[in-house]
């Protein structure tokens, strides 16, 4: 499937078939997640799947009631964002200095940056973090759609219920719920035409 077959058909998918996800269909949907876009490159996130029934009834049990259809799927992916925005920092800046992309002044004037954002309020590091998230999200399930794999994005659950069940660090946040599963029933929904929404200047 094409980039433009897997965006023009998305739909999201809340009915999902019993069957399985194949291993390697998931590896590449990893595998192409990972080239997701994020501010200055720092990926401050991580994707937990949650597969066995166990594992599913902890995401199951903080959902809202009206999304407690997401234990159907053949399994539920929790994104997770780190407040400790820099916490891939090393890897990112060893890359680009091994690379030449920049120097060690460069480096260091990037590190004071991150500093600066880490130590900003409350609000301001979860909108950065939920920005930074949902652009990797969208890349999964555009990966997922693209190997006839459903999913659909989940807001509604308690996040301090889950952050405790899922026993994540103290700086973790989970950003989103992506339940995903072979379609059983695509829910496609009305979109406004290209027209409505852009605007050339």
């Amino acid at each position: 499937m094409s980039i433009e077959d897997a965006i023009d058909n998305w739909s999201s998918v809340k009915k999902f078939t019993d069957r399985e996800i194949e291993e390697e269909k998931l590896e590449k949907i990893f595998d192409l997640t990972t080239n997701a876009p994020t501010a200055f490159n720092l990926q401050p996130y991580r994707f937990i799947v949650l597969d066995s029934e166990e594992a599913k009834e902890k995401a199951v049990n903080s959902a809202i009631p009206i999304n407690r259809w997401i234990q159907y799927a053949d399994k539920i992916v929790v994104l997770v964002g780190d407040e400790e925005i820099d916490v891939n920092a090393d890897q990112v800046l060893s890359h680009k200095l091994e690379e030449g992309k920049i120097d060690e002044e460069k480096a260091e004037n990037l590190r004071e940056m991150y500093k600066r954002y880490k130590n900003r309020d409350d609000e301001f590091i979860m909108g950065w973090l939920t920005r930074n998230t949902m652009i990797p999200a969208t890349s999964f399930m555009l990966a997922c759609k693209n190997f006839g794999i459903g999913s659909c994005p989940v807001r509604g659950f308690s996040q301090p219920k889950l952050s405790e069940k899922l026993d994540l660090k103290e700086t973790e946040r989970p950003i989103l719920l992506i339940p995903i599963g072979y379609p059983r029933e695509e829910d496609r929904n009305w979109r406004r035409d290209g027209e409505e929404i852009f605007e050339i200047r």
